[in-house]
């Protein structure tokens, strides 16, 4: 009786991780900004994400020329088991500052992932004037299961290794701000045309 035992709780562990592990869930790398109309002299996150993937030789767009980079490129990864389905996620963060008034763009990304270069699509951002100098709430990030890594798309491998070294900048330090309403579409800057410039980082 013992001995059956075993087996079926054998045989039930296999069933288990067979169900969560072997369904095949589609691959995605995408990219999202905090929002798609920032005043002046204020700052936003731009998120590029993979999902159901390790990925590696990550590029990003080249942002110097359009903006300062605050905070980045912050590494964070998750993974989750729902109805019997596992689902993993690993996420690139920046926080821009915009340089000039005007229409810009968040160039392609891309990464290596089961054998195929994945790209995002280009997101467009409009940076209107702020004479009165309003902060706008800076952007917070998710801390329910954040970890900042060296690099989760190390190159050659398919799991990251730690590097807890990395600093990352605490944006709650920040104090509260009120969000000011959208600027009228007058305020607008007529948009610039971009080269695209990507990194290997």
């Amino acid at each position: 009786m013992m001995m059956c035992k075993k087996i079926f709780a054998f045989l039930f562990s296999l069933t288990f991780a067979a169900t969560v592990f072997g369904q095949e869930k589609p691959i995605k790398f995408t990219v999202e900004v905090s929002t798609d109309s920032i005043l002046m002299d204020n700052y936003f996150e731009v998120k590029f994400t993979l999902d159901n993937a390790s990925g590696q030789n990550f590029e990003a767009p080249d942002f110097s020329s359009d903006f300062n980079v605050v905070s980045g490129p912050n590494f964070s990864t998750s993974m989750s088991i729902m109805n019997g389905e596992a689902t993993q996620s690993m996420t690139i963060t920046y926080y821009l500052e915009p340089k000039e008034v005007g229409a810009y763009y968040i160039e392609p990304a891309s990464v290596e992932a089961s054998g195929e270069i994945l790209e995002t699509a280009p997101l467009e951002v409009m940076v209107v004037p702020n004479p009165e100098g309003i902060k706008q709430s800076p952007p917070r990030r998710n801390d329910s299961f954040h970890f900042d890594f060296g690099s989760p798309f190390d190159m050659g491998k398919d799991f990251p290794g730690f590097d807890m070294e990395m600093p990352f900048f605490d944006l709650k330090t920040w104090p509260e701000m009120p969000v000011p309403p959208q600027p009228s579409p007058g305020q607008k800057a007529a948009p610039k045309k971009k080269k695209r410039k990507t990194i290997r980082i």
